[in-house]
């Protein structure tokens, strides 16, 4: 009995001191904290949900923000929001408990270390929509093959809250799309906690069949009614159809000319009334609005310059877009922009470009002036097309002993360009500035002279793909790009401006600007026929706004057209810092020639991802 008692005594000796040790803890400063185990979230996304974060040495002598104090209810708190957190990814026998403090008594600083015993998640097994008498009279087969593809929770995938609420909103706007504009989705999950497997049942009410009623339009000052009217794409008394709603939605923010549109139907749920109207609301965008930048890069030096836009000229969504530029690569730059959206469908605009440029590149000097006649189709969000139709004047500045060039007498080669550009470019990357994941694919192809009229003729292609995948807390980027340009010309003649050039800050960083490739007898880049480039970056954030870069490039130029020498690729290893901005991350890197002894590192600063 009295060794019993003893032990007892024993243990709450020992709560007491620990207890004790706690206490004296408080109001520490959290200097660190930690993860171990969390294998499926990212510590970003576990730090977002605590209330004691750790604030670095930097971010309290740049930002001023103040550090949090320890304490012991918090981290209990903390500790019970973790496993919350997990629990709504699918985690339900997830546990998070906090190791042993390491602390500075004489600092007073604490570091916390927290481990996570994620457990097995629970998965997806089958997924189905119940049919009910309601469901009788609709193809349900049909639509269950069209949901399951944009689902999210299927069978072998991990349950989470959020998903299934956005498969309940695809499954809802599905039937919405077919007239139920009243439909309610419920789901119950039938859980084997042997396996940790779960069956997701979706009920659906679809309520009566509805139609589209009159719409009244709002807040318009100076486009017209009657054009706003022109731009829905449903119609009063048609079958209801949420899709076309969005759809209007997305084809007036298209136009620029509002900063809010919102299009709301205004049902009724108590009455279900059918037809249901319409209510389209919209706050126009300034008539006239200018932009204007100042910065500096290591290859453009000094640069500057003036966008002003006019918006509704000439009535309608039409728009006139001045714009002019100023830097080392391009000493001046005006260009003058009639923009008619809508040209043959709500998805197309026109733009009539006249411009004046002068480039001031590493390998050549131009001064071309013409217009450019794009027609763009937009397809959805993601995928665009453009047709262009250029007419070009262009001057060469030519230098001495130029042996490409016959027949020159003066120092100037002036000649004439027409033709037609076909590009396309699929981008589902997020977010815009510093994309974590998604693609972004361009292609292009350029047909000079032919049938078009032209001094030269010839055809060129390429390619350019990219991809972001998260990696931890950091991000993965991709990027491959080839090109090729062939001459119909009995010389083969191709004219600078439309040559390919690699090195420089967005190509292979352990060169300059355009010095890869073939080069004159003075030693300027001459351009070639041929390109191919990859680069990798791995992005990585640091503190504050600062994120870190570290990346590999490889690539070159070759003169024959459609000619890649593999062994012949030059190669560039470094790093770098970014520093986010309103307008994008402000880059600073630094490139080391791989396998070239004689190249030294090339510095530069840039704004925006290198890709």
């Amino acid at each position: 009995m009295i060794k019993i008692f003893r032990i007892l005594g024993l243990i709450g000796w020992l709560s007491v001191v620990l207890n004790l040790n706690l206490l004296a803890q408080e109001n520490f400063e959290v200097r660190s904290v930690v993860f171990h185990g969390n294998k499926t979230l990212e510590e970003d996304v576990l730090l977002d949900q605590l209330a004691l974060k750790e604030v670095s040495y930097l971010e309290k002598l740049i930002t001023k923000k103040q550090p949090f104090l320890f304490n012991q209810r918090l981290v209990d708190l903390d500790l019970q929001r973790l496993v919350a957190i997990y629990q709504t990814e699918g985690f339900l026998k997830a546990k998070a408990s906090l190791a042993p403090l390491q602390i500075d008594d004489e600092k007073q600083i604490v570091k916390l270390r927290i481990q996570v015993d994620e457990g097995e998640p629970v998965l997806v097994n089958k997924v189905d929509i119940l049919e009910t008498e309601e469901l009788k009279e609709i193809d349900l087969d049909s639509l269950r093959r069209k949901v399951s593809r944009e689902l999210e929770l299927k069978s072998g995938v991990r349950f989470r809250d959020e998903a299934i609420k956005q498969d309940v909103l695809v499954i809802a706007n599905a039937f919405r799309n077919l007239g139920y504009a009243y439909v309610e989705v419920d789901y119950d999950l039938e859980l084997s906690s042997d396996t940790l497997q779960t069956d997701i049942n979706y009920q659906v009410k679809t309520g009566p069949v509805c139609y589209f009623g009159e719409t009244s339009i709002l807040g318009n000052k100076h486009v017209e009614t009657d054009f706003l009217r022109k731009q829905l794409v449903y119609e009063n008394g048609k079958l209801y159809n949420q899709s076309l709603l969005n759809e209007t939605r997305e084809n007036l923010y298209q136009l620029q000319l509002f900063r809010i549109v919102s299009v709301l139907p205004m049902k009724e749920r108590d009455s279900l009334r059918s037809p249901i109207p319409v209510t389209l609301y919209v706050e126009e965008a300034p008539r006239l609005s200018s932009r204007v930048g100042f910065g500096y890069g290591t290859e453009d030096k000094f640069r500057t310059f003036l966008d002003l836009n006019y918006r509704g000229f000439l009535g309608g969504a039409r728009r006139i877009n001045l714009y002019l530029k100023h830097s080392a690569l391009v000493p001046y730059h005006a260009s003058l922009k009639w923009i008619q959206p809508q040209f043959f469908s709500p998805k197309s605009t026109i733009t009539l470009n006249p411009f004046i440029i002068r480039n001031s590149e590493p390998g050549y000097e131009t001064r071309t002036y013409g217009i450019n006649v794009p027609v763009t189709y937009r397809f959805n969000s993601w995928l665009s097309s453009t047709l262009t139709y250029y007419l070009e004047n262009v001057e060469q500045q030519i230098e001495a002993g130029d042996s490409e060039l016959v027949d020159v007498e003066s120092d100037k080669f002036p000649y004439d360009k027409s033709g037609i550009l076909l590009s396309t470019v699929f981008d589902n990357s997020s977010p815009k500035f510093t994309p974590r994941e998604g693609f972004n694919l361009s292609l292009g192809l350029k047909v000079n002279g032919h049938l078009f009229g032209s001094d030269f003729n010839y055809t060129r292609f390429w390619g350019d793909i990219r991809h972001y995948q998260k990696l931890g807390d950091g991000v993965l980027a991709t990027r491959l790009m080839a090109g090729g340009i062939s001459s119909a010309d009995s010389n083969g003649f191709i004219p600078v401006e439309d040559r390919f050039y690699s090195g420089g800050s967005n190509s292979i960083r352990g060169w300059n600007r355009s010095e890869l490739g073939p080069k004159r007898e003075s030693g300027t880049p001459l351009g070639g026929k041929s390109i191919l480039e990859a680069n990798l970056e791995i992005r990585y954030p640091l503190f504050w706004r600062v994120s870190g870069v570290a990346f590999m490039d490889g690539g070159n130029v070759w003169e024959a057209a459609y000619d890649y020498q593999l062994n012949d690729l030059a190669y560039a290893a470094g790093g770098g810092l970014r520093i986010d901005t309103p307008i994008g991350p402000i880059r600073f890197d630094l490139g080391f020639p791989v396998w070239n002894e004689k190249k030294s590192p090339q510095f530069f600063i840039s704004v925006g991802q290198a890709f």
